[in-house]
């Protein structure tokens, strides 16, 4: 159960929640839940623009945003924006839920793996550097490579201390899987709800929604609500390392000068970072080509093993994920940075919701409960 006083600080996540139009909104005098307004000008104006010509309705003086349900659906939704936290904010680092600061402390070896992925990206913004400061690369590629580097720690210290969708013991089936099945699953192990693509990670100790894989170089789960960092680490990864690789490729097959070539320590640094650019690139691009499979299909890296093992992939019934649902509604800039996702439903996204939010509701979705 969440702290009292939680309810007052704003989310580590943007939520937005969608329904379809007149099912009634939430009791605004009893929740301290409230709609998106001017703080959320981004919120509005992408869905107004989507509305064609619906422009938003008023209620309660705050503003309700009604949009079409988009890939082909004619229904049309209420999308309100729930700024109540109900994650606990006390300074602790670990993946219980009481802790405020996601941090996997159970795993040695994979925090040291992780610490290496630091050392090798500074190392070798450090080299690119040195080589531009010694007249052998020109000032603008070191500054750009510098900001793919920077990108690049960036999206993976996001990935690494971000909640990749851990199940809270009080979650409970959305509507929809409510009232499709008679039955859900639970974790024997966590005694709790467990959504559909959801797995136990042994590591973290908690059930992780639409977990694909526990990585140890980023010392945390990938999930529903970090895959968007870890993709945008494997590509500005990517990135760097072909940019690397194709810079030395030039200076070694077309540096005829002596004024060109790479002589003391350079050669040292520079024979380093190959390996590294080499290892990281084949690494990436199978990564890369992983998750793009199942972000295609539908079907994560530890279903796609469970089903080959057991000759079941034929009669896969998942579908593939949106990439709204991966990085967010808003088309723009925010997709190549590692910022939060505005992600269309959290709920359905993470395939559970909280009775404490389904109360702020009210409405159909409080049967659930």
């Amino acid at each position: 159960m969440m702290h009292e006083e939680a309810a007052e600080r704003t989310p580590p996540s943007v939520s937005l929640r969608k329904r379809p139009r007149g099912t009634g909104p939430p009791s605004l005098q009893t929740t301290n839940s409230s709609w998106a307004q001017d703080e959320n000008s981004e919120i509005i104006s992408f869905i107004t623009n989507a509305a064609e010509n619906s422009p938003p309705s008023r209620k309660g003086g705050r503003s309700l945003i009604v949009g079409g349900g988009g890939g082909g659906d004619n229904t049309r939704y209420e999308y309100y924006y729930d700024d109540t936290n109900e994650y606990s904010f006390d300074c602790a680092f670990g993946t219980e839920e009481e802790d405020g600061i996601w941090m996997n402390r159970n795993d040695p070896p994979g925090t040291i793996l992780s610490a290496f992925v630091w050392v090798f990206i500074l190392y070798s913004a450090v080299t690119i550097t040195l080589l531009a400061e010694s007249n052998h690369l020109a000032y603008i590629l070191a500054y750009f490579y510098n900001t793919i580097c920077a990108l690049a720690l960036a999206s993976h210290a996001k990935t690494m201390f971000t909640d990749p969708g851990a199940v809270p013991q009080c979650a409970v089936p959305i509507d929809a899987a409510a009232r499709q099945a008679e039955t859900h699953s639970m974790c024997r192990t966590c005694k709790s709800y467990k959504p559909p693509g959801s797995h136990h990670c042994r590591i973290c100790n908690r059930c992780v929604s639409r977990m694909d894989h526990h990585c140890p170089w980023m010392n945390n789960c990938v999930g529903a609500t970090n895959l968007k960092s870890f993709i945008l680490f494997l590509v500005y990864t990517w990135i760097g390392s072909a940019m690397a690789l194709m810079i030395f490729g030039c200076n070694y097959f077309f540096c005829n000068k002596e004024s060109c070539e790479f002589t003391g320590v350079l050669v040292q640094l520079v024979r380093i970072m190959t390996v590294i650019c080499i290892g990281s690139l084949l690494f990436t691009s199978s990564m890369l080509m992983n998750i793009t499979y199942g972000i295609m299909t539908g079907i994560g890296t530890i279903d796609r093993l469970k089903k080959k093992a057991t000759n079941t992939m034929g009669y896969s019934a998942e579908e593939p994920i949106s990439l709204e649902d991966v990085f967010g509604m808003n088309r723009n800039i925010t997709w190549i940075l590692p910022i939060e996702p505005m992600l269309p439903d959290y709920d359905r996204v993470v395939g559970y919701s909280m009775p404490q939010r389904l109360l702020r509701e009210g409405g159909d979705n409080t049967s659930i409960c």
